[in-house]
């Protein structure tokens, strides 16, 4: 096979593809910051709207009526009122005569009150988001009670129950420790923090940024 002499040793002239120039990605507009407590907490919007959707739209991926199903929540209608109260009680009580063998009584009593309060708030200020799978982490940045709160579902008994026990214990740590300055003041102290943080407008509040959720409480909005 013969090669022509003008192409010996050289490659053969490429033909110049026509360009087309890309159009320019605009940036995305700027968005008014909002408070903490005014952002939407679930990245649809749609959980506790329960039924099902009048017509599909990009943002509607996933049904209301499956977000209503919370395996979070949806335990406590399975349960009778009396016996999750009953069980709760026993299970405070059980911490408080255990201390009794180590602590006097106004002590124990204390201590069972900032116990009651960690774990509680723990469980219900803390931890977020949702075991179930199939919501596709959805309420990942909602805690446990600003789920009871959006959710159709009142629920009055539960969380009036959650109101009444750490205003007892308070009550009850005060008075056997016969209203110390002290004693008043841890006891009152830890009640205003479990109270204040059931109240609806702490409801999606970050205090700092304590406890934020990536993608959420830390996305930089900038006014126009």
């Amino acid at each position: 096979m013969t090669i022509s002499s003008s192409y010996k040793g050289t490659s053969p002239p490429s033909t110049p593809m026509p360009s087309h120039p890309r159009p320019s990605a605009s940036p995305p507009p700027n968005r008014c910051r909002l408070n903490s407590k005014d952002i939407p907490r679930t990245y649809s919007g749609l959980y506790g709207s329960g039924g099902e959707l009048n017509q599909e739209t990009s943002a509607s991926d996933l049904l209301p009526f499956e977000l209503s199903r919370n395996c979070n929540t949806e335990w406590i209608d399975a349960v009778a009122p009396l016996s999750l109260f009953l069980v709760y009680v026993f299970l405070i009580v059980a911490c408080e005569m255990t201390l009794l063998i180590f602590l006097p009584l106004p002590t124990s009593l204390t201590v069972t009150n900032i116990l009651h309060m960690i774990l509680t708030m723990t469980y219900f200020h803390w931890i977020k988001g949702s075991p179930n799978f199939y919501d596709q982490g959805e309420m990942n940045a909602m805690t446990l009670w600003e789920q009871l709160e959006s959710s159709q579902t009142p629920r009055t008994t539960p969380k009036a129950v959650l109101f009444i026990v750490p205003t007892t214990l308070c009550h009850l740590a005060c008075h056997f420790g016969q209203y110390g300055k002290f004693s008043c003041l841890i006891n009152f102290t830890i009640w205003l923090i479990c109270i204040v943080a059931k109240l609806q407008f702490m409801n999606g509040v970050r205090i700092l940024g304590i406890n934020n959720t990536i993608g959420i409480d830390d996305d930089k909005r900038k006014k126009n």
